[in-house]
């Protein structure tokens, strides 16, 4: 039989290590096996520095069916980090990249959050939304829009506003 101490220490040790891979931006809903998954594909992608930032089960490319799991993750890079996003369905990848380089959102972005718009007849829109700061205009808001194509997600749109202060 353990003794009392000994069993608050596991216990504590249990929950640190579970809080050291959970997901920065949190999501209660997210099922244990999705959050391993996404904990997976952030180090089979990223490497050993990366870390991940948020998960989601959606229906993005198919509204109703939500066979889908969205898995954003961050790299250090020389301006903070680096977001780089990725579509697991079916045991394959769908990247959305803003650029040649694979990335999410433009270097030296910060990552907000990402939503879903579902419209009639059309796959659903993934919208990646993260912060920038530009010298003149201040904090700005950047949305990139992402679209399956059938084989692919596309950037269909960008747009960058002034963030509400």
């Amino acid at each position: 039989m353990m003794k009392p101490l000994t069993t608050w220490i596991i216990l504590l040790s249990v929950l640190l290590a579970s809080a050291v891979f959970a997901q920065l931006a949190s999501n209660p809903k997210l099922a244990a096996a999705d959050l391993e998954a996404a904990q997976a594909e952030t180090l089979a992608s990223g490497g050993d520095k990366a870390e991940l930032i948020y998960a989601a089960r959606l229906d993005a490319m198919q509204k109703g069916s939500f066979d889908s799991l969205i898995v954003i993750y961050a790299k250090p890079a020389r301006a903070g980090k680096d977001y780089y996003a990725v579509v697991l369905r079916e045991a394959q990848k769908y990247p959305l990249a803003f650029d040649k380089q694979g990335r999410a959102l433009k270097s030296g972005d910060k990552y907000l959050r990402m939503g879903l718009r579902h419209e009639e007849g059309k796959s659903p829109i993934l919208r990646l939304i993260g912060s920038t700061t530009d010298p003149v205009k201040g904090q700005q808001q950047r949305n990139l829009d992402f679209r399956f194509n059938g084989s692919s997600f596309v950037l269909e749109n960008q747009s960058v506003a002034p963030m509400a202060k």
